[in-house]
């Protein structure tokens, strides 16, 4: 729909697309620039790479990488010009104790990024669930459909964090973001990739393979364990 608002909008067809295929989530959406472009302008189109990653530190930009490798394309990932010598991790907590836990680890992170801005993604599911606990935590979170993002700690699921980026990520769920749709893992790459400075994986299944690169909590230079 809305490449076929932007044609009719320009009959020239001459204009300039940035996007990332591979954080494309929405069932039906194109597959590649080619599925996206070819309908409306044949073969009159180029494609360039971005190349350079400005935003995401190389620790994140890794375990990115692996979930890209696993979605089968043949981009290759943006070389990240920075890093910031912070291991992004994973702790695995039993279901029972996953909202009061994720509220626990929102209140630290939140004094560990300072002034940052912390982004807690989940699950669309689960997202009344641990919206509410991450708000008794940590007083003024911004949760629910209606987050303006004017506090620094927010409560999303990957939609509404799509295009955002953060200091620091507190991804929760990510073995059911993966499975929820036909491309969760475009969702899980979207997710990952929202931080700018610190990334934390919290999940109560199986980890999705794609993110082998996480080490566990506690094994990045702060307290705690699995």
């Amino acid at each position: 729909m809305d490449r076929r608002l932007l044609m009719r909008r320009c009959p020239g067809r001459s204009m300039t697309l940035v996007g990332d295929m591979d954080q494309a989530g929405a069932r039906g959406g194109a597959a590649s620039w080619e599925e996206a472009l070819a309908p409306h302008v044949g073969d009159r189109w180029r494609l360039e790479r971005l190349e350079v990653n400005y935003r995401t530190p190389a620790e994140i930009a890794e375990v990115a990488a692996g979930v890209l490798a696993a979605l089968g394309t043949a981009a290759e990932p943006p070389r990240p010009v920075r890093s910031t010598g912070v291991r992004p991790w994973r702790l695995r907590v039993p279901r029972g104790e996953l909202p009061s836990r994720v509220g626990e680890l929102a209140a630290k992170e939140a004094v560990a990024v300072g002034e940052g801005r912390l982004a807690v993604i989940v699950p669309g599911a689960r997202l009344a669930e641990l919206g509410r606990a991450v708000a008794a935590a940590v007083p003024g979170a911004e949760t629910g459909g209606e987050v303006r993002l004017e506090g620094t700690v927010a409560v999303l699921d990957v939609a509404r964090a799509k295009g955002l980026e953060f200091d620091s990520v507190l991804l929760v769920g990510p073995e059911e973001i993966a499975a929820a749709s036909p491309r969760g893992l475009n969702d899980l790459y979207v997710a990952l990739t929202r931080a700018t400075r610190r990334l934390g994986v919290v999940h109560t299944g199986e980890l999705p393979g794609a993110l082998a690169r996480l080490v566990p909590y506690g094994g990045h230079g702060e307290s705690g364990g699995e």
